[in-house]
């Protein structure tokens, strides 16, 4: 009896698309080539099958006896692609792409983060300290989306203890060239700031939908939880009440829960920020290819 196994479906859409992009990240240099050595894998094969391990949730040695590829290869080479940029390079890639044929509006955009426990449970580097609200120790994603496709724009992983409201602004810089028809930047009360809200409508002319923190308690002489009307309007300015609008924010709520569901994301037992980094990466890159994929783009 002869058994041949088989690619999951789950993984048929990764086998339409062409990693040569990887490929040309990878290639030796001159000096490289002249000193030789034995003929490594193939990177774009290498890349994909982490791809596979990334959908199924599968450990390196089972992905490595189904690619006929040492674990060890496999765990070199997750590594090489992080320190070396292809999965930051990739990742700007499909955004551009994705903004070209119109999977990014680039109107609404949804900003959020969501906090990652390491599985050591110990402090490591890039997870000093917990915050006092998740009592534990780990790490944050912060990601913004297109709230009205899903596609993720760009991204910031930091330490869990970091305030969200303080990764608002670099997040908006690293998306800023996708962001020329911008009209809403949608968040929760976390990133309840002036500085963010000024920022916004002066840098990409666009509104807030912010909504207002209130205050725990009522201070002397205040009629309401936001203080008097005149700071009512002062904090109120550049920002959008409209529940149509603002109800588009769970766009990135759903991105997250598809991440952790689908690929996983946190349910790795994972330990360091560079490993956390590398899970971040391929998830997103799985579900942005995911998203080409329904969309019937490929490359």
């Amino acid at each position: 009896m002869s058994i041949e196994p088989k690619i999951p479906e789950k993984v048929h859409y990764l086998e339409g698309f062409s990693f040569s992009f990887v490929r040309t990240l990878n290639e030796k240099t001159v000096t490289e080539k002249f000193i030789g050595g034995r003929p490594g894998y193939d990177r774009e094969l290498l890349f994909f099958w982490l791809l596979v391990k990334k959908v199924t949730n599968w450990d390196y040695r089972t992905i490595g006896s189904m690619a006929s590829i040492s674990h060890s290869t496999l765990v070199r080479a997750n590594h090489t692609f992080l320190v070396k940029g292809v999965y930051q390079k990739l990742f700007v890639q499909l955004v551009k792409l994705a903004y070209k044929k119109g999977l990014i509006k680039g109107e609404k955009v949804a900003i959020d983060s969501s906090f990652v426990q390491t599985f050591s449970k110990k402090q490591e580097v890039g997870s000093e300290g917990y915050n006092g609200h998740k009592k534990a120790i780990g790490f944050k994603l912060h990601l913004l989306i297109d709230a009205e496709t899903g596609f993720p724009i760009a991204l910031i992983i930091g330490n869990g203890i970091a305030h969200d409201g303080t990764m608002a602004v670099p997040l908006m810089k690293k998306a800023r060239p996708w962001l020329r028809k911008v009209g809403y930047v949608l968040a929760d009360k976390g990133y309840d700031d002036t500085d963010i809200v000024s920022w916004i409508a002066k840098e990409l002319k666009a509104k807030a939908g912010i909504p207002m923190r209130k205050k725990n308690k009522l201070a002397k002489g205040k009629k309401n939880r936001y203080g008097n009307l005149l700071n009512w309007r002062l904090k109120a300015t550049g920002r959008t009440f409209k529940k149509s609008i603002l109800h588009k924010r769970v766009e990135v709520e759903r991105c997250f829960s598809h991440l952790k569901r689908v690929y996983h994301l946190g349910k790795e037992e994972m330990r360091g920020i560079l490993n956390f980094a590398k899970n971040a990466y391929q998830s997103l890159i799985c579900l942005m290819l995911r998203k080409f994929y329904l969309a019937n783009i490929t490359f």
